[in-house]
């Protein structure tokens, strides 16, 4: 690997001066002997066309045991359940057995590298050795090594079973030579030394070589360091994973330049300026990216120094600075990277400087009723020709309302009780971006519900149930609750959708008052008309007659089943039709003026609320 050597350095692997001056003044600058001798070097190199033909996908099926050499002692460190252990650091072996190395069944061996052009290589092992170190401390880990004579690789993982195994980074011989991982206090990690076996002899050997260094802290967005502008800030990606990894691989230009070996800041401006991230007196082709952001992650380039604007296969340092406008209390990040695989050590500046400002700027205005359920227009304004316009809608004084970022907005519940205002921000290239907010609505009040007169789903019936049907409520969804009406009165414990009518309700109006509830809006109640209950409907069997139809002989009446129970039953006996003075009884027993006769017997039912219902029996036969 071609490796290019600077004659200067930065101290140490970051620090971070901020300067005291007036906006757009130059930002201090930190003074530094020359320590490093690696401030600049070539990390990697480009893909040939040969490689860039080979396939592109991991591999993933399981590898089965292989002994290359039959006769060759399989190596101590052969499983990765027998993996050396690394005690402390630095650490260095060479000369180390491999030739009767394996894979296990399942074991992954596989190293990603990356080009910058967003293309992606997968390079596989056919055998391997296992190492494993435990990390005392957080530290950076720098790790290489490989097989004589072979096309090899080092592969890092966090330690797990063979199953779980997850790469962490790698090196891979005339491509890599040397990676890092960021190592946690008390974690360990796995280097697997593997080669394709394409060269293989049976004298082959393995070596490895491990050493620590200051952990880097901002490799991440979620790990970023804060800034304040003006401000100066060294640092270091020489011992950064120069792969790119989605999403945040990509410089503003979409299909080249993937940032390789990135670290993180953030800046969360607190006035409407111009930004420049400047990185020209950086010891290496430092590149960087200025994200926009969602508040707490990056979400779209917004600038980028045009270093390689004019032919992406070149370099100008002259050009490496970008100019960015900011708002007040947005939140910027801003990624730092190299260009192709060169890394080393950086110096960003940071400074402001005036944009020129919009000519027309006027404040908006809000129309509409500023009530639940209700919708708010924004009305901007004219503001200069080729302006964008953004929307955000606040409540109580500023608090931005969550989604609320066209020119109109549906007043909510949440809005009760207090004042809306929109904030209109306008953009255009080149100048300094401008925010009006308008005057407060009026305070919010609650909603009105559209209702509907309730109606009963059938006449009411003692001993029927009736449901309240409360037609169409809105804003949809309402909550109803009910209650139930006796001649205007309420009906104690009467409070659901359905109601039974009792003997009390009979002849009495009923009706419904349904009660419609929605967050936000004013409760409304709607009483049905009424309508007036009718007894109930009693049912009965017809009655039967056992016993013997003989003069003396006992008759006895059957009443059968009656509903809905209880029913007071009566009896009233019969001869030929005619009612038999005092028979009224359950029994009756023929006389001598029954004879030639024939009995029946009527049952007569009653209960409250329902219509008296009268059952009469089949005759006897004559009475002999």
């Amino acid at each position: 690997m071609f490796i290019h050597r600077a004659t200067r350095s930065l101290a140490g692997a970051l620090s971070f001066v901020v300067a005291i001056g007036l906006t757009g003044g130059t930002a201090a600058h930190a003074a530094a002997d020359p320590v490093d001798p690696d401030s600049s070097t070539t990390a990697g190199r480009w893909h040939t066309a040969e490689e860039r033909a080979q396939s592109r996908e991991e591999r993933s099926a399981p590898v089965s045991p292989n002994r290359l050499f039959s006769a060759a002692e399989a190596p101590a460190n052969d499983m990765l359940a027998n993996a050396t252990k690394v005690s402390s650091l630095p650490f260095q072996v060479s000369g180390q057995p491999y030739a009767g190395a394996t894979l296990e069944a399942g074991e992954p061996a596989t190293c990603r590298t990356t080009d910058p052009d967003q293309s992606e290589y997968f390079t596989d092992g056919d055998r391997s050795v296992w190492y494993t170190y435990t990390s005392p401390v957080a530290q950076t880990l720098s790790f290489g090594g490989g097989v004589s004579g072979a096309s090899s690789m080092v592969i890092a993982y966090a330690a797990a079973g063979m199953s779980a195994l997850t790469r962490i980074s790698c090196t891979e011989t005339s491509y890599r030579d040397e990676n890092h991982l960021q190592a946690r206090a008390g974690a360990t990690y796995l280097f697997q030394v593997t080669d394709d076996s394409y060269d293989a002899t049976p004298s082959d050997t393995a070596s490895l070589w491990i050493r620590a260094s200051a952990p880097i802290p901002n490799l991440s967005p979620a790990t970023s360091t804060s800034l304040s502008v003006p401000s100066t800030v060294t640092g270091s990606i020489s011992k950064v994973d120069n792969n790119w990894y989605a999403p945040y691989n990509r410089t503003c230009s979409e299909d080249f330049e993937t940032m390789l070996g990135s670290r993180w800041y953030k800046y969360v401006a607190t006035t409407t300026t111009g930004v420049r991230l400047d990185l020209r007196d950086s010891f290496y082709n430092a590149d960087a990216v200025v994200w926009a952001s969602d508040g707490s992650a990056p979400t779209s380039p917004l600038s980028c120094p045009r270093a390689n604007a004019n032919d992406p296969s070149t370099y100008s340092k002259a050009d490496a600075y970008a100019d960015f406008a900011v708002e007040p209390g947005k939140t910027y990040f801003i990624q730092v990277g190299g260009y192709h695989f060169s890394v080393g050590d950086y110096v960003m500046k940071l400074s402001t400087y005036q944009l020129p400002l919009l000519t027309s700027t006027p404040t908006p205005k809000i129309t509409g009723t500023a009530q639940v359920g209700s919708t708010l227009t924004a009305n901007p304004g004219t503001w200069d020709e080729g302006a964008t316009l953004t929307y955000q809608w606040m409540r109580g004084g500023g608090t931005y309302i969550s989604g609320a970022r066209s020119s109109t907005y549906t007043v909510s519940a949440a809005d009760v009780g207090t004042q809306i205002t929109v904030a209109v921000t306008a953009s255009k290239p080149g100048y300094s971006g401008a925010r009006k907010t308008s005057a407060p609505t009026a305070v919010v009040a609650k909603g009105v519900l559209t209702s509907a007169t309730p109606t009963l789903s059938a006449t009411p019936v003692v001993g029927t149930a009736v449901t309240a049907v409360p037609g169409a409520w809105g804003p949809s969804p309402v909550t109803y609750t009910y209650q139930w009406l006796r001649g205007g009165a309420s009906i104690s414990g009467a409070t659901s959708a359905t109601y039974t009518p009792v003997a009390a309700d009979a002849g009495t109006p009923l009706a419904v008052t349904v009660t419609g509830a929605k967050s936000g809006y004013t409760t409304k109640a709607v009483t049905s008309a009424s309508a007036t209950v009718a007894k109930g409907t009693l049912t009965g069997a017809t009655p039967t007659i056992s016993g013997t139809a003989k003069v003396g002989s006992t008759l006895t009446a059957r009443a059968g089943t009656w509903a809905p129970a209880p029913v007071a039953l009566s009896h009233q006996w019969l001869r030929n039709g005619a009612v038999i003075s005092g028979a009224t009884a359950t029994t009756y027993k023929p006389t001598a003026t029954d004879r030639g006769k024939r009995i029946t017997v009527r049952v007569t039912g009653t209960k409250t609320g329902y219509t008296t219902l009268v059952k009469t029996s089949a005759a006897t036969a004559a009475i002999g």
